[in-house]
């Protein structure tokens, strides 16, 4: 029942999205807003970009929120560094990624009590309750809660404390107090058909066809299943859809409709991999695993259970994590009492200072004593000056410690700072010229057609074409180098056949080579077959080939072969193309060096594709290199596990 926490908490953070007509037609009209915005206002705007996306990109969601966090940061504006640290955390919370959603909750929540905003401390409080809640850490999931509530039942908001009704009936649904989640999710429902929210309506209803078919209602169930689907899907919420099809599922198969169950799943993991719902994508592996047990066929329940366990190892993980930031809290709790019996060890030997000057002028009206009270004397001052000595050097060693985090701390910053900086500098260098021709080459068309020959119009379509592949090449670069960063690229090595898929990707650069007169070879033997990710490997692939035809001339030949040993084999594309320089070739795979060239027909660079490859060939364990001089072709080699077939 975890995901009632998930449709929950985004609900009533901020505006609904049911205001929008469009989500692509929101997006486009908030980005032509940019140009004209003031830095609040541009930070508010890409805010609003990151919750638009929650609907189709959680990966598009997240760029904008950290986006929008640089530039709170950069203008020093505390409401809305908290507001961009909380989009932040909901856009790792749809992820799944619970440790990092956590971080970011706990710091926006310290700034707004700094300010002391009731309501957006009410709001950082139900978030957090949420995250415990999908932590199954369920009495802190209530404290959290219920503190929420009571704000905003002061405030009299309705809108938040629908959010809040949905997730505390979550908590007792995971507590298996069916009626009392019932009560508090009908409320939840009833709030939103008085706001006339359909998003919330929506939720109110999948959320209750769950809690039915946890009490076994299961006609009750399938009936608000299906309302809110034909709600989800008029307002093209993908996220949501993926939730109430996996409901569907789990109803189906209660009720032995095992071909409605198979289809509905299905379509759930789809839309779960378009959006990354992580936690949608757990529970369909599990349920199809379930269903293929159910057809006694093993080996796929057997792939699917796998794929189960690996997510749910990930949550658990992430949970773990959580743990370890709160044992580091109260680490730093007894470091801070450790420091201030330090303080009182200090003024105790201050004390005793003083006690012993009195003492030494009492003693010294006994001439009697004067021989004991000088060893004395001289015995305490030795021992308390060794005391102090040891207490200072205990001080001296946490200072450098101290020092040492904070020195390792800034040069990490720096190095994330100068990886953000050459990112936006990419975005900023690579869209312009693409877009530019896209949108310049088909306004001249779409407003002065009849002016030109069907010669020009067709050269003109050719350029727009070039530009939209490049624009896609681009975005589907950054955006498997976005996920590899945040670490949400799934590394699955299988028994991976070579030459099928390099055939494959030669048929994608097919037309362009021969346009060019290319010609491209497989020497690639049958048999040969490693053990790699099906996905990064032809990445890998259709970056290097891509890269060989743009930059082979006309007459030109690109070649892919393999030499192989008893551990690991060397796949290599060669070319006889344009080649590179030595300075060229030492920059090449560094995300700080931009080193794109155009191809010898002017076709544009990404210039993401060889850090995709030198990331991607790391996850194999494997290495990355390249031989060139200008004007001799290239020969781009990595490294890979063998596996031969058997």
């Amino acid at each position: 029942m975890t995901r009632l926490a998930l449709t929950a908490i985004l609900s009533a953070i901020f505006w609904p999205l049911s205001i929008f007509s469009q989500v692509e037609s929101r997006q486009d009209s908030l980005e032509n807003l940019l140009d004209d915005a003031s830095p609040e206002e541009r930070i508010e705007i890409f805010c609003e970009l990151s919750e638009t996306y929650w609907q189709c990109s959680y990966d598009t969601s997240l760029l904008m929120a950290i986006h929008a966090h640089t530039l709170a940061l950069e203008i020093d504006n505390k409401q809305l560094i908290a507001k961009s640290l909380n989009m932040t955390g909901n856009a790792y919370y749809l992820m799944g990624d619970f440790t990092k959603s956590m971080d970011h909750y706990l710091k926006a929540l310290a700034i707004r009590e700094e300010l002391g905003d009731s309501n957006s401390i009410a709001s950082s409080y139900n978030n957090i309750g949420a995250v415990y809640l999908q932590m199954k850490d369920h009495q802190r999931a209530l404290y959290y809660l219920k503190k929420a509530k009571i704000i905003f039942e002061a405030l009299q908001d309705e809108v938040h404390l629908f959010s809040i009704m949905n997730n505390i009936g979550a908590v007792y649904i995971e507590n298996e107090k069916y009626d009392t989640a019932y009560q508090y999710l009908t409320e939840a429902y009833e709030i939103a058909q008085r706001t006339r929210d359909e998003d919330n309506t929506s939720i109110a209803l999948t959320n209750l066809g769950e809690t039915a078919l946890s009490m076994g209602r299961l006609s009750q169930s399938l009936d608000y299943q299906k309302k809110a689907l034909e709600i989800s899907r008029k307002l093209g919420n993908k996220a949501m859809m993926a939730t109430i099809y996996t409901n569907l599922g789990k109803t189906y198969l209660e009720t032995k409709n095992y071909q409605q169950a198979f289809d509905a799943f299905n379509e759930s993991l789809d839309l779960s991999e378009e959006v990354n719902s992580m936690p949608d994508l757990r529970e369909n592996y599990h349920y199809l695993s379930e269903y293929y047990d159910i057809h006694r066929d093993y080996k796929q329940a057997l792939h699917y259970y796998r794929l189960y366990a690996s997510a749910k190892d990930s949550i658990n993980s992430q949970e773990a994590m959580i743990r370890i930031k709160e044992m580091e809290n109260i680490s730093q709790a007894q470091a801070m009492q450790q420091e201030i019996e330090l303080l009182r060890k200090d003024s105790e030997i201050s004390n005793l200072e003083a006690t012993r000057l009195k003492n030494t002028i009492l003693f010294l009206a006994a001439v009697s004593l004067m021989i004991i009270l000088v060893f004395v004397v001289y015995y305490q001052k030795n021992r308390l000056k060794r005391e102090t000595t040891r207490l200072l050097e205990e001080k001296n060693k946490q200072l450098e410690k101290s020092n040492l985090k904070l020195q390792n701390s800034e040069k990490h910053l720096k190095e994330l700072n100068s990886t953000k900086d050459k990112f936006f500098s990419i975005i900023g260098h690579d869209l312009r010229n693409p877009l530019n021709a896209l949108l310049g080459f088909s306004e001249l068309i779409s407003g002065n057609s009849r002016d030109y020959t069907s010669e020009e119009i067709q050269r003109y379509s050719k350029i727009i074409n070039e530009a939209a592949k490049n624009i896609h090449l681009l975005i589907e670069n950054l955006l498997e180098w976005s996920r590899s960063q945040s670490g949400n690229i799934d590394y699955l090595p299988e028994k991976t056949d070579l030459a099928p898929m390099v055939t494959e990707i030669f048929k994608v650069f097919e037309i362009h080579a021969d346009k060019k007169g290319v010609n491209m070879v497989s020497e690639i033997p049958e048999d040969v077959s490693v053990n790699a990710d099906r996905n990064l490997l032809s990445t890998i692939l259709r970056n290097l080939i891509n890269n060989a035809v743009k930059y082979t001339p006309n007459g030109g030949q690109v070649r892919v072969f393999c030499e192989q040993n008893n551990s690991e084999i060397t796949i290599s594309v060669e070319d006889t193309g344009i080649g590179m320089s030595e300075k060229q070739l030492d920059n090449l795979f560094r995300l700080n060096s931009n080193v794109s060239m155009p191809g010898t027909s002017e076709e544009k660079g990404t210039g993401l594709g060889l850090i995709l490859c030198k990331e991607f060939v790391d996850m194999h364990r494997g290495e990355i290199w390249v031989s060139s001089k200008p004007k001799e072709g290239s020969i781009f080699s990595f490294t890979l596990p063998l596996k031969t077939k058997q």
